[in-house]
């Protein structure tokens, strides 16, 4: 393994993943979100030759990263197979019932640091991009650009959860011509927020970027999808695993979970892992097993 991998490479409950996808040595898994490949390469170590494990990621760079760094282990287990898609179509990548899906939702920390494609509120230099498949037509710049004040407002309010939404989209359309890169962004935001609703703790551009990131990829579109045609995927007693970063994405999961008469409970990171992760602070997990056939 290299040293660049090792730099990036914090897999989010990785131990209670894999006891909750309760992996068989001869079953069939899908990794919807490949990411740095810390969660792949587990599921596959407990595979034997009779099993299969398929990794999925929007992301051509996040499957370039993880070809290059496990390039042996890709050349060794003929079980492993990686594939640039949408998990929302996971059923027409994989025609086959598997014993268990893996979906976490989270950005890596590659895409939020070395991406450069704006994800993150700290990287100021960095162009308003944000889309997870590059093949995607409309970047975050865009949706500011041809999205009226409204619109605007909506998506910070409904994606983001901002409570100053009108009062953002007010000023980033009133200085439209001025917005070009993150920390223009960031400019805007912080001359909107009033500073009794300041939080010195946090970003005031995080739900912002949030709301950005979430309407360029269609997260949550997405998610339903992929949660719908996972669970038609999987075998009796197959397992669907979601981690999620945020209410929204969460609120989905639980939904879901209670539609299909499964009562989830959440399961959140140890203190241990949010001392050696602070990013792991805000991952919920919820376990989905189909009891029916």
């Amino acid at each position: 393994m290299t040293n660049e991998n090792t730099k990036y490479h914090k897999p989010v409950l990785l131990k209670e993943s894999l006891e909750n996808l309760n992996i068989k040595p001869y079953g069939h898994y899908i990794d919807c979100t490949l990411g740095e490949g810390g969660h792949s390469i587990e599921i596959l170590k407990k595979l034997n030759e009779k099993g299969s494990l398929l990794s999925i990621d929007r992301d051509k760079d996040a499957i370039d990263f993880v070809k290059k760094n496990y390039k042996e282990e890709l050349e060794k287990q003929k079980n492993w197979t990686i594939k640039k898609a949408n998990f929302k179509n996971i059923n027409e990548i994989l025609n086959k019932k598997v014993d268990g899906i893996l979906m976490d939702l989270g950005l890596s920390s590659r895409q939020l640091e070395a991406s450069k494609r704006g994800f993150s509120y700290l990287e100021g230099s960095q162009d308003l991009d944000m889309r997870m498949d590059e093949e995607l037509s409309a970047k975050a710049i865009d949706i500011l650009n041809f999205y009226d004040e409204k619109t605007l407002a909506k998506i910070f309010k409904e994606f983001g959860e901002e409570r100053n939404a009108r009062r953002i989209a007010k000023l980033i359309k009133e200085n439209i011509t001025e917005i070009k890169t993150v920390q223009d962004l960031n400019n805007i935001i912080s001359r909107a927020v009033p500073a009794a609703f300041a939080d010195k703790y946090k970003h005031p551009s995080r739900r912002v970027f949030q709301a950005l990131r979430i309407a360029v990829n269609d997260e949550l579109g997405n998610l339903r999808e992929g949660l719908k045609n996972s669970f038609e995927m999987l075998k009796k007693d197959g397992r669907i695993v979601v981690i999620s970063f945020h209410s929204l994405e969460d609120r989905i999961v639980k939904q879901f979970f209670k539609e299909k008469g499964i009562k989830s409970e959440i399961i959140v990171p140890t203190q241990d892992e949010i001392n050696r992760n602070p990013r792991s602070r805000s991952a919920k997990m919820r376990v989905l097993i189909k009891k029916n056939k």
